[in-house]
C-alpha cells in the first residue's frame, strides 16, 4: 500500500516510517528535510531509497496535496510540541490545527482509506472518569497549549468520523524506548530530569508508558481499508511513580528514593514556572501542563489494541531500559546517572 506519512522526521513519525517499510508498504513522506529524513531512517538500519519524499510543511496545502497525490492511505503524525513561551505556544497551536485540517482534507479527497490522525491522551485532560477510553469526550481550554491544540484538531477529526468519514483517531501515552538518532520521546526529558537528580521528587501519579515500537506497530496495523471511522486509545501500561522509582532501582542498581511530596506542590510549581517563563522564556519539563499529566495520569482501555490488531506491548522494564542506554548513548546522562544500564550500552 503506498502510504502518505507526516512527522516522519519526528520521534513516532520515523519509527512508523520504518514500521512501513518492515510490512512492505511504500511510504511517501511529507518533510521540511530530506536529509534530516535520510539521518533518522539511516540511524534506523531503514533504506531510504524505500521511502519517497516530498519536501514541504503541513500547513502548506499545495504542498500537502503533492504528498497524498495517488497514495492509498495516510497517517498523520506530525505535531508542533517545543513552546518556550506564550507566542510561540500560540504559534504551535496554530500549526497542530491547520496542519491537522490540511493534511485530514487533502488525504480524504485523494481518496485514502483509511486516514490516521495520531492524536494524544492529553485531549481528555485529567478529570473525568478514573479510566480513559477513546469514547470519552475532549476536554476544552481556552488556553493555547499543546493539549489544547490536539484537542482542537481532535474536535476536527471527529466532526469528519461523525460525516461516516475513514477517519481513524490514535492516542497514545508517554512514548518512549530507543532512539531515533537525536531523538529520544516526549518522556525521555523526565528521565533525564529523574537520574540528575538522583531520586523522584514525588510519589503522585505516574506515566502511562508505550513502546515507540509497539506504537508504530499498532498504526501500520490499523491500515485496513473499508473498516470506517475507528478509535483506539494506547496509552501503554500506568506506571506509578513509586513502580518507576523500584524499575529505575533495578535497571541502575542506584539507591533512588522517591519521596513522599504532594502532586499539588509541583502543579502550583508548574503554574509559577510558566508564568516565569513569560518573563524569560527558558527550557524545562516543570511546566503546569507538564506536572498535571505526571501527578494526575489516569489509566487507558486499551483492550482493543490486542483484540482488533493483534498488537501486544512489550515489558514496560524493557521500555525504559532501551530509553535509558539510547540517552546514555546519546551523551544525555552519565555512565553514573544509568549505573548498571552502562553495561549493556553500545558505548561499551
Amino acid at each position: 500500500m503506498r502510504v502518505a506519512l507526516t512527522g516522519g522526521t519526528g520521534y513516532v513519525g520515523s519509527f512508523t516510517a520504518k514500521a512501513l517499510v518492515d510490512a512492505g508498504h511504500s511510504p511517501v513522506a511529507l518533510v521540511r528535510s530530506a536529509d534530516k529524513l535520510t539521518t533518522k531512517l539511516t540511524a534506523l538500519g531503514v533504506d531510504h531509497s524505500r521511502v519517497d519524499v516530498v519536501v514541504g510543511d503541513m500547513t502548506d496545502a499545495v504542498a500537502v496535496t503533492r504528498a497524498v497525490d495517488g497514495c492509498e492511505a495516510a497517517i498523520h503524525a506530525a505535531a508542533a510540541v517545543a513552546v518556550l513561551d506564550a507566542r510561540e505556544a500560540e504559534r504551535a497551536f496554530d500549526i497542530n490545527v491547520t496542519g491537522t485540517h490540511n493534511v485530514l482534507d487533502a488525504a480524504l479527497a485523494a481518496g485514502c482509506d483509511p486516514v490516521v490522525h495520531v492524536s494524544s491522551v492529553a485531549v481528555f485532560g485529567h478529570a473525568g472518569p478514573p479510566v480513559i477510553t477513546s469514547d470519552h469526550p475532549v476536554a476544552t481550554s481556552n488556553d493555547k497549549t499543546y493539549g489544547s491544540s490536539k484537542a482542537a484538531a481532535e474536535n476536527y477529526a471527529r466532526s469528519l468520523q461523525s460525516d461516516g468519514r475513514p477517519v481513524v483517531i490514535v492516542y497514545p501515552g508517554g512514548v518512549t524506548g530507543p532512539a531515533a538518532g537525536d531523538s529520544y520521546g516526549e518522556v525521555a526529558d523526565g528521565f533525564v530530569s529523574m537520574l540528575k537528580a538522583g531520586c523522584l521528587v514525588t510519589n503522585a501519579g505516574g506515566i502511562d508508558v508505550i513502546d515507540v515500537r509497539d506504537l508504530a506497530t499498532a498504526l501500520v496495523a490499523m491500515l485496513r481499508s473499508g473498516a470506517g471511522p475507528r478509535r483506539y486509545t494506547v496509552g501503554g501500561r500506568l506506571m506509578t511513580l513509586p513502580e518507576i522509582g523500584v524499575l529505575i532501582r533495578q535497571l541502575t542498581g542506584r539507591k533512588f528514593p522517591v519521596l513522599p511530596v504532594p502532586g499539588a506542590v509541583f502543579r502550583a510549581l508548574g503554574r509559577s514556572t510558566d508564568l516565569l517563563r513569560r518573563v524569560a522564556p527558558f527550557q524545562t519539563v516543570f511546566t503546569e501542563e507538564a506536572m498535571q499529566a505526571l501527578t494526575l495520569v489516569r489509566p487507558t482501555d486499551d483492550s482493543a489494541v490486542e483484540q482488533d490488531l493483534g498488537v501486544r506491548y512489550r515489558d514496560p522494564a524493557e521500555t525504559v531500559a532501551a530509553s535509558l542506554r539510547a540517552l546514555y548513548d546519546g551523551g544525555l546522562l552519565s555512565a553514573r546517572q544509568v549505573g548498571d544500564v552502562a553495561r549493556t550500552s553500545t558505548q561499551t
